[in-house]
């Protein structure tokens, strides 16, 4: 099942940054490492953050039409939506144990040229 959510009324910050700019991420600090993709390149996007230490994905192509994204608000607002989808498994869960939650409850989401347009791939 695959959804989309409209959340460009709470959402305005859009990020052009060039690819040299940021550095790759050590493990553990992207909640949605692995899962989240550039829907017009369909590839995974590469958690990265700036030399001023704000934490972004991105995705691997360079003339990619979707600019970069802020991790800590796309983390957000996944979280807030499968938590709303699934109250009773992703109700209070800890912060160090929501990315097995959201594993275990998503193949995938995507975001188009928009950052508001998040699209999720469920497990069955």
């Amino acid at each position: 099942m695959t959804t989309g959510v409209d959340v460009s009324a709470s959402w305005t910050e859009v990020v052009t940054m060039d690819f040299p700019i940021v550095q790759r991420a050590t493990p553990g600090r992207y909640l949605l490492r692995g899962l989240l993709a550039c829907r017009p390149c369909d590839e995974l996007l590469i958690p990265s953050f700036s030399s001023s230490g704000r934490r972004y994905y991105g995705c691997p192509r360079r003339r990619c039409p979707r600019p970069w994204i802020p991790a800590e608000q796309t983390e957000e607002l996944v979280w807030a939506h499968v938590a709303s989808t699934y109250p009773g498994a992703a109700g209070d869960v800890p912060a160090e144990q929501r990315m097995a939650v959201l594993v275990a409850v998503l193949t995938r989401v995507s975001i188009g040229v928009r950052i508001a347009d998040l699209r999720y791939d469920w497990r069955v």
